[in-house]
């Protein structure tokens, strides 16, 4: 398993030095500029900001210095568009936010999803089947863009429950519907899968052996059917758990969180290039190790994957 875990990091590194190099060369290409604008500065003017920022050297020096201070001192550098602040200042103020949000999100998620899917397996083809899978399709059909509104137009305007945006340092009625909103569409998911999954394994030869033994349900459910039944959830919450923790970016703008979802939409409009690396290197590095997590939690729950491995 340790050699396994030190092969995956091996084979990271390059991956993401490569995503690097290629986010760069793709916002260089893109037309326009930070410093670009319907008037145009003077010509000394640009030249003295291009030189403040490093943008007057050739490209490979350029790409030199950027991956020179990420490795060395962890620093993305300046933000073109916001005067006196770094990348890292703005992601220490987003990140905080939304990692908050979309840790509760996930939580939400897992502790709706799966047990709506056991009971929905266990109870197949009954009411409560028909119950659990019909509400599990209703809030698939919601997505966040459209599920916020109704959730504020309830919570908010008619019953006065919950405040409707802003964050308030990350006290609890500020972070509850930006969580929910988020993971609602993904409860529905992991409640399907659990459900499908649970049914072809409590079908499983072993389990009706475990059943002909005279283990009681609950030890059959528990010990021998639900830990194989959730690889298929392990495998989507990976990628979806990513995408949670880095936040949403219609979630940050309609509930005003002050998460990185902001922060990435200002820098696309005013092509502040050292944002948008510093972001999508984030997204990329979280992406990776959660992936690399997943693998080593299938490992642990599937023997067959452990031997592989060895």
């Amino acid at each position: 398993m340790l050699n396994y875990t030190l092969r995956r990091l091996m084979a990271v590194i390059p991956t993401i030095l490569i995503l690097i190099v290629a986010c760069f060369f793709l916002m260089r290409l893109a037309p326009g500029g930070p410093f670009t604008s319907e008037r145009p500065l003077p010509p000394a003017v640009m030249k003295n900001v291009l030189e403040r920022y490093g943008l007057d050297e050739p490209l490979y020096v350029q790409l030199w210095t950027y991956l020179k201070n990420i490795v060395l001192h962890f620093d993305f550098g300046p933000s073109f568009a916001q005067k006196d602040r770094s990348v890292n200042d703005l992601i220490a103020q987003g990140f905080p936010v939304t990692l908050t949000y979309g840790f509760f999100s996930a939580i939400f998620v897992l502790a709706i999803g799966i047990p709506l899917g056991v009971v929905a397996a266990l109870r197949h083809n009954s009411f409560w089947d028909y119950v659990m899978t019909g509400l599990a399709i209703f809030s698939q059909i919601f997505p966040n863009f459209v599920l916020a509104p109704i959730m504020v137009l309830l919570f908010t305007l008619s019953w006065g429950l919950l405040p409707g945006g802003g964050w308030n340092g990350g006290q609890w009625p500020y972070v509850i519907m930006p969580a929910v909103a988020l993971g609602t569409s993904y409860m529905a998911s992991v409640a399907r899968l659990t459900r499908g999954s649970l049914l072809e394994t409590l079908s499983a030869p072993y389990i009706r052996t475990a059943r002909a033994k005279g283990l009681p349900e609950h030890t059959v459910l528990i010990r021998h059917a639900l830990k194989p039944a959730l690889l298929p959830v392990i495998s989507y919450m990976g990628p979806v758990f990513v995408y949670m923790i880095t936040g949403s970016v219609f979630i940050d703008i309609f509930f005003s969180t002050g998460g990185i979802g902001q922060n990435f939409i200002d820098a696309a409009y005013t092509r502040d290039y050292a944002v948008i690396l510093g972001l999508a290197i984030l997204y990329s590095v979280l992406t990776f190790v959660l992936l690399l997590l997943v693998d080593l939690i299938y490992a642990w729950i599937d023997p067959k994957v452990r031997s592989d491995m060895s």
